[in-house]
């Protein structure tokens, strides 16, 4: 006991001498010299909103939001002046005659009851210093006590000392604190929750009410009780409060949304502002997320492992990503650091290359096996349907027929155009036909793919994605705002066409899982094996990209058809009630001709399946489809109805043909 009546006494004769210390800095300390004082600055959380200036997030190594003392109830400062330091507004930053009452308290309880320092010294202790019990620390906050008094008011000292301590709970500041106990802003705070508030702050793991109720009452008793002596208050105040029930918000466990696109911000914010501004520095930074349609996003992949990605193709904007099934579990970003095959997602590049070579959505070329040098592509049933157009077999995914396309506009000047949508992956090696189907060398990421899918969806002009629209600091002050990056890559009638054959596999092709009733178009696409399923797909306002694949590139045992009914589920819900839209049709470019698929002439009576397709002006077909010639079957006489059949002599079968009867 001697030992710390001996400190208490040492503290208070080192800060008299400190006044004489001050005009010299200090620096052999390594104190701060008063210049440096110009403010008091503290962490503050930085707040992420989304699109409509919902709040989603905070950014934060400790969860503070800073407000003024105007915003604070008054009763709180009252309460710390009253129990924790009675003559705050007169002494000069450290208290003598506190520090003497203090020791004699200590020595009369036989422990240390009371402390000795001031708002300011424990303000200047955490601001600035360590929590270490020795001498040096003691000088230290001494003479950085008597500084701060000399620089700074008494209220801006009180507002400074509210928006840095720590009431327990995960909360730093007065303003998190209220939001944790009572749900409420320090503002709105009433006596009895202002005079628990404070008594917190003595010992935040001992008197938090979620921690010891009991002992959480008690202290808010002693607290009025100090209120009451100090005359902030009346009996009467103190009585009420004092049997007011201690009501609180709840425990809520931190769930973090968005909690993939929240680092990724954070990545790129932190490279060029640095960790301790984007966590300590108060940001304020608006987003292109929308939290509505990232909560639907969120739902999507279930217990499959993949990635989610929603864009809008007319700006760039990120309106949801998902980096995985459960960020708890992984926090590898797969939106942007997975690259995986595409299979027949990528396509849509071949086929971009064939129309800009003069090719058009009824160019017909035959489904069959090929042998290239010893390539042997298969379609995914094994079999083949002789002639078709390019249209059909886009939206069935033949794959014999985009190897036959890719070798006669060449597969370089396929990869060529993937490089200019901007798909970085491609390599020198995936210069062959397998890269048609997707087989590339390295593979795509989520989020260049579906970026490149912008320009088809966007009339042939590229967006490139936006997560950020602007950042503010901590004193509202704008330090960026974003721009909108684009840059054109394909002919406005080329991307409308590539649409207008993407939207016939969701009318009836391999993505009709993803049909929704409106103006939509995609693709799907399964990597051999199934290890990686595919849907890409856009309307006129939103592109999604959805892939679903496992870690270890095990089979997933699901198709791009069936990620196709995952995406139209959740754009089904995006799009609800939205007005609907239609793709901008280009002058130049005539819709809905009827088309034979197996011919590409103009559709007659004569089809046996019509589609109806996009051209550019002046390259439409013109001449009807010539009669089908009939089968074998259909050329053979049929007797006349309700004529007696005549015995017909046998005809002889030849080896590769199967005739009626036999």
């Amino acid at each position: 006991m001697r030992r710390r009546v001996q400190e208490y006494i040492s503290t208070l004769l080192i800060g008299t001498i400190a006044v004489s210390l001050i005009s010299a800095g200090c620096s052999f300390l390594g104190i701060p010299s008063a210049n440096n004082l110009n403010e008091l600055q503290f962490v503050e959380a930085t707040q992420v909103y989304d699109i409509h200036g919902n709040l989603i997030a905070k950014l934060f190594e400790e969860n503070r939001v800073v407000v003024s003392l105007q915003q604070i109830s008054p009763y709180i400062p009252q309460a710390l002046i009253a129990n924790e330091d009675s003559r705050f507004y007169s002494h000069i930053g450290i208290d003598p005659i506190g520090i003497l009452r203090a020791v004699w308290v200590n020595i009369r309880s036989g422990g240390i009851v009371e402390g000795g320092s001031t708002i300011t010294q424990q303000l200047a202790r955490n601001m600035f210093l360590t929590q270490e019990q020795t001498l040096t620390r003691k000088i230290k906050e001494a003479i950085l006590s008597l500084m701060i008094e000399r620089k700074f008011t008494k209220q801006e000292i009180m507002q400074a000392y509210l928006n840095q301590v720590y009431f327990g709970e995960g909360a730093y500041g007065v303003e998190a604190a209220a939001q944790v106990y009572y749900g409420k802003s320090a503002g709105d705070l009433s006596l009895a929750e202002g005079a628990l508030l404070a008594g917190i702050i003595r010992g935040p793991n001992i008197y938090s009410p979620y921690i010891d109720m009991d002992a959480a009452q008690k202290r808010r008793s002693v607290v009025l009780s100090g209120m009451g002596k100090a005359g902030f208050i009346s009996t009467e105040q103190m009585k009420e409060a004092d049997a007011e029930p201690i009501v609180l918000a709840g425990k809520k466990k931190r769930t973090v949304q968005a909690s993939y696109f929240l680092d990724y911000i954070a990545q790129d914010l932190v490279g060029r502002y640095g960790a301790n501004r984007v966590y300590k520095g108060g940001l304020k930074i608006y987003t292109t997320l929308d939290i509505q349609m990232q909560q639907v996003a969120e739902g999507v992949l279930g217990q499959y492992q993949g990635a989610v990605l929603i864009m809008d193709p007319r700006n760039g904007y990120i309106k949801a990503m998902v980096g995985g099934r459960n960020y708890a579990e992984s926090q590898i970003n797969r939106v942007v650091s997975e690259v995986r095959q595409p299979g027949s997602a990528f396509k849509p590049f071949v086929y971009t290359v064939a129309l800009q070579q003069g090719y058009a959505a009824n160019s017909v070329m035959t489904d069959e096996a090929i042998n290239i040098n010893g390539y042997q592509p298969q379609n995914y049933d094994k079999k083949y349907i002789g002639s078709t157009t390019l249209k059909k077999a886009l939206r069935l995914s033949i794959n014999v027929i985009a190897v036959k396309l890719a070798q006669q506009v060449q597969m370089s000047n396929v990869l060529d155009l993937a490089k200019r949508m901007d798909i970085t992956t491609l390599v020198p090696q995936d210069n062959n036909l397998a890269s048609a189907l997707g087989g590339l060398t390295q593979g795509v990421n989520l989020m260049e793919v579906t970026t490149a899918y912008t320009a088809f969806a966007n009339s042939g002009i590229l967006s490139k994605p936006i997560a950020i629209l602007q950042v503010l600091d901590e004193n509202g002050q704008v330090l960026e705002q974003s721009q909108i990056i684009q840059k054109p890559v394909l002919e406005p009638a080329i991307a409308y066409i590539i649409t207008d054959m993407l939207q016939s596999v969701l009318q009836k092709g391999t993505g009709m899982g993803a049909n929704l009733g409106r103006p939509a178009a995609g693709k799907t696409g399964t990597t051999d094996d199934a290890k990686t399923a595919w849907f890409i797909g856009y309307t006129p306002e939103l592109l999604a990209g959805i892939y679903i694949g496992n870690d270890d590139r095990k089979s997933v045992g699901i198709t791009g058809s069936h990620v196709a009914i995952m995406w139209g589920q959740m754009m089904a819900k995006i799009v609800a009630g939205t007005p609907v839209e239609d793709f901008t049709l280009p002058p130049d470019v005539i819709a809905g001709v009827p088309v034979c698929t197996d011919s590409g002439h103009l559709a007659s009576g004569k089809c046996k399946e019509v589609e109806y397709s996009a051209f550019v002006k002046g390259t439409e077909p013109k001449a009807f489809s010539p009669p089908r010639k009939r089968s074998f079957r259909e050329d053979i006489p049929q007797p006349a109805p309700q004529q007696p059949q005549e015995k017909r002599k046998p005809v002889w079968r030849l080896p590769w043909l199967r005739l009626p009867g036999f």
